[in-house]
């Protein structure tokens, strides 16, 4: 029997993309959880253009949960893959910036087609 939880983040491929939906109340646990099945996935489909992460599903993020999921884009950047914000709300965008998150090299789009273009973009280069 695998012990192995999940995190519960739905974590699917598109168009040579992985396509992460955050729609769960965040906490450390869970995105170290979501950190490895993401580098699984990644290994596993070698081939993609890059990683988006749609963010539509939350109401908020906190200051403590958006700097992990920063970390976690610098390790999808060591392994040469561009990661792309989906869908981020702008309240949530606005308590970002009242909370001095950092945003600076972010690459980020209002919607997941959006991301898909970006990544198109990026791999055309």
């Amino acid at each position: 029997m695998n012990n192995w939880v999940k995190s519960g983040i739905p974590i699917q491929l598109h168009s040579k993309c992985i396509i992460a939906s955050f729609q769960l109340d965040l906490h450390k646990d869970l995105l170290k959880l979501f950190q490895q099945e993401l580098l699984d996935e990644i290994v596993k489909h070698n081939n993609i253009k890059g990683i988006i992460f749609d963010l539509s599903g939350l109401e908020i993020i906190d200051i403590i949960d958006f700097e992990h999921i920063r970390s976690i884009i610098s390790m999808i950047k060591l392994t040469g893959f561009d990661t792309v914000i989906s869908g981020l709300r702008p309240t949530v965008v606005s308590s970002l910036i009242m909370m001095d998150a950092n945003i600076d090299n972010l690459l980020s789009s209002i919607s997941l087609d959006e991301a898909l273009i970006i990544l198109d973009t990026k791999n055309d280069n």
